[in-house]
């Protein structure tokens, strides 16, 4: 029987069996870092430069939590993440609000799969 939290990341679009296989087989580590990634500051930090305007700040925010999605194989997130610290990484490209609004709809499709 597959455990609920991985049936709901796999049915959100996550590539749980990746990740898990670079956890060396490990789930409940793998599910141990899932909720490290959910509950630490960085999403809450990256919204409020956001809001700030405090470009370069994000970028960095956004950049390190984009590696976290690549690791946990959090695909969806991984790439809307992907546009923004594209967005963000030089100058300002005009795709910026569009691009962080799909990483926060995203987000918020994956709590709720979570829940």
């Amino acid at each position: 029987m597959q455990n609920k939290k991985i049936e709901a990341l796999n049915t959100w679009g996550a590539d749980t069996a990746s990740a898990i296989k670079r956890m060396l087989g490990d789930e409940e580590f793998y599910l141990s870092l899932i909720d490290v990634f959910i509950t630490n500051n960085d999403w809450d930090d990256f919204v409020h430069l956001m809001s700030e305007k405090k470009y370069k700040d994000a970028f960095v925010v956004s950049h390190r939590m984009k590696g976290s999605c690549a690791d946990l194989s959090l695909t969806p997130l991984y790439y809307a993440l992907c546009d923004v610290t594209d967005d963000l990484r030089n100058e300002i490209r005009p795709s910026l609000m569009y691009n962080y609004e799909r990483a926060v709809k995203i987000r918020a499709s994956l709590l709720e799969a979570l829940k």
